[in-house]
């Protein structure tokens, strides 16, 4: 080896340090950028931190074995739980038992396919609580070569399935009562005038529609013909004022039978304006067929109330003749043979006598049938009055009639007066026809209430026995007359025991 000269080697050893020093001005500038690289990588870090933790939805971050690796705060919220019981392990440890099939087919595919996959669980926390969520995932690689990890989004959906389950049942609800009032939906669009039917409506109100195109004028010209113009009027008037349908037509089914039903609807608004009329069609085929047989009944009631009274004013009329014929057209034709026998008779004195007898029962029979019909004293003097006189012609030596007629100072109209009147009058014929009594006491005041007893000490009957048997006429005619001042009715009777009637009348109506 030849020695160099010792100028080369100082030559050499100053062209390296000046290498050496670029490497070093080079390496510093590098150490510049990798700081700046750092800082801003930590930035973006610190960045990702934030929405990674403070998103709306919880984020969790797996390896293809399922453990978890990261979680947000809204994860940890979800679960109610801290990283430490939840970090390391598995997932599927908070999803319910029933829904752990439908999380592995969703993982499975998600690791196989490599694409987005996603499905709707029930989870229990922590501490219990049961909620669903939707979860959606991928299976990624960060870097290359790096192992897969599969990053997860949970959507907290426990509102929108309440409310779903909620919306389902209403439904379920709806087409219940829908079914059982046999009804159908209709929905009218008011852009397009498109009439829509559901097939309940052709089931229940046989409508047919086989050949309807869903026009609003077809839907028209499904109704009766006599009921068209009034059905197209009641829309267009609640198209135009924005008022609500309840309108009743007729339809013409494929048998050619008619059948009604009620439409009824309302106008649902988007943006203030009305969009559309939505709605109910419900057959009441029926509900008329007994409305009509309904009126029928009413018709021939009416017609049989009619002929009832005709032909109680005709046995009324026939009493009348009855008590005249019998009574004082009697003693009248007795009085004209007295009056006859005086031309072949030397002693009148007698006979004049007889007459004036015959003549004082006539008039007494006659007052007496005046009474019966219509007592004059009511009007002239009142109810006191005419009980009393009742009282006292119909006393007889077998039975004593009695009134007790107390804090009766004023008139209470006539009508009211007659019908308390009739209602005693009443009373008094069934005790003397059933009873058997020899006393019958009237008891009548007036407070708050017209209250009226009548009792007698007659044979009694079982008060029970009026519950199971129809009454008579004669105890019709009083309810009847009750009903008119809300009235009250009691009657306490027993074998033996004589029997009490109480009324009280609500006489200020």
């Amino acid at each position: 080896m030849k020695n160099l000269p010792a100028n080369n080697n100082s030559e050499d050893i100053k062209r390296l340090l000046q290498e050496l020093q670029l490497h070093q001005v080079e390496l510093e500038m590098q150490n510049d950028e990798l700081k700046i690289a750092n800082e801003q990588l930590e930035i973006q870090q610190l960045k990702f931190s934030g929405i990674y933790d403070l998103a709306p939805i919880g984020y969790f971050i797996l390896d293809k074995t399922g453990i978890v690796n990261e979680v947000n705060e809204v994860g940890l919220n979800l679960l109610e739980t801290g990283k430490g019981s939840i970090l390391k392990f598995r997932l599927q440890s908070f999803v319910a038992p029933d829904y752990s099939d439908t999380y592995h087919r969703f993982y499975r595919e998600m690791l196989n396919t490599g694409q987005r996959q996603s499905c709707n669980l029930k989870m229990i926390s922590k501490k219990g609580r049961e909620f669903y969520v939707q979860i959606e995932g991928i299976a990624v690689s960060p870097i290359p070569l790096y192992p897969l990890q599969c990053d997860i989004a949970v959507i907290d959906i426990s509102k929108r399935v309440v409310a779903e389950t909620s919306l389902a049942k209403t439904k379920e609800r709806l087409e219940l009562a829908l079914e059982s009032a046999a009804a159908g939906i209709w929905e009218l669009e008011l852009e397009s005038m498109h009439f829509y039917m559901d097939e309940f409506n052709y089931q229940t109100c046989a409508i047919p529609g086989k050949n309807f195109d869903g026009r609003y004028q077809s839907f028209i010209k499904l109704i009766y013909h006599e009921d068209r113009e009034m059905v197209d009027h009641h829309f267009r008037t609640a198209i135009n004022n924005h008022k609500e349908i309840d309108i009743a037509c007729r339809f013409i089914s494929l048998s050619g039978e008619t059948c009604f039903a009620s439409i009824r609807g309302h106008a649902i608004d988007e943006n203030r304006q009305p969009k559309r009329f939505v709605g109910i069609m419900m057959d009441i085929t029926e509900k008329k067929r007994i409305e009509e047989e309904s009126n029928r009944l009413k018709a021939d009631q009416q017609k049989n109330i009619a002929l009832a009274t005709l032909s109680a004013e005709e046995n009324e009329r026939k009493r009348i003749s009855d008590a005249l014929h019998d009574g004082v057209s009697q003693l009248l034709y007795g009085i004209r043979i007295k009056l006859a026998a005086l031309d072949d008779s030397c002693s009148t004195r007698g006979l004049m006598k007889d007459i004036n007898n015959l003549l004082d029962l006539a008039i007494l029979e006659t007052r007496n049938i005046s009474f019966e019909l219509a007592p004059s004293i009511l009007t002239d003097f009142g109810l006191p009055a005419t009980i009393d006189d009742l009282a006292k012609r119909l006393t007889t030596s077998h039975m004593r009639i009695q009134t007790r007629i107390t804090t009766f100072n004023e008139r209470l109209g006539l009508q009211l007066e007659t019908g308390i009147f009739r209602i005693i009058q009443e009373l008094i014929n069934n005790c003397m026809k059933h009873s058997g009594a020899s006393l019958i006491v009237i008891e009548l005041k007036l407070g708050k209430t017209v209250e009226i007893c009548v009792r007698d000490n007659g044979k009694g009957f079982d008060a029970a026995y009026l519950e199971i048997v129809p009454a008579g006429s004669g105890l019709s005619s009083i309810k009847n007359r009750l009903n008119l001042y809300n009235g009250k009715l009691n009657i306490v009777s027993e074998p033996g025991k004589g029997t009490t009637v109480k009324i009280s009348l609500d006489y200020k109506l």
